[in-house]
């Protein structure tokens, strides 16, 4: 394998001694460094991350309890389901939702419909959502 001296550093001083292969992988990253890289992805700001979220959720807190049923028992069915929704998001998602349900902006739908239930079970959902990073920390743990 041949050698090449180079130096330590820019001031001259000790030298280095390289291999062929030190040179071509400098060589190599200079390469990779100076080729134009593609534009960033930018996601479209028309569809905002939560939008997804939003829908089944006030879908559920606006659906009528069924015919017969007990209010406590279809609030409870409500809870779970909001619950269920919650646990699909990742925990930035979740850690976003829930800065965005404690500020409680006017005008915010989801805010809105969350305060109307009553606030023991909005304290579960909430501390639901600020359990995400533990949650996924165990999940990916399990693997």
């Amino acid at each position: 394998m041949p050698l090449t001296c180079a130096p330590a550093s820019i001031f001259g001083g000790q030298l280095r001694i390289r291999s062929t292969v030190e040179a071509s992988v400098d060589r190599g990253l200079a390469q990779i460094r100076s080729s134009p890289r593609p534009p960033p992805v930018r996601p479209d700001p028309s569809v905002s991350p939560a939008a997804a979220v939003d829908a089944p959720l006030i879908e559920i807190l606006d659906a009528p309890l069924a015919p017969g049923e007990i209010a406590s028992i279809g609030y409870r069915r409500k809870e779970e389901a909001i619950g269920a929704v919650l646990a699909t998001l990742t925990a930035l998602e979740s850690r976003a939702l829930l800065a965005r349900l404690t500020a409680a902006r006017p005008g915010d739908r989801l805010v809105e419909k969350l305060a109307r239930l009553t606030p023991e079970r909005r304290h579960r959902l909430l501390s639901f959502l600020a359990d995400a990073r533990r949650r996924e920390a165990r999940r990916i743990a399990r693997r």
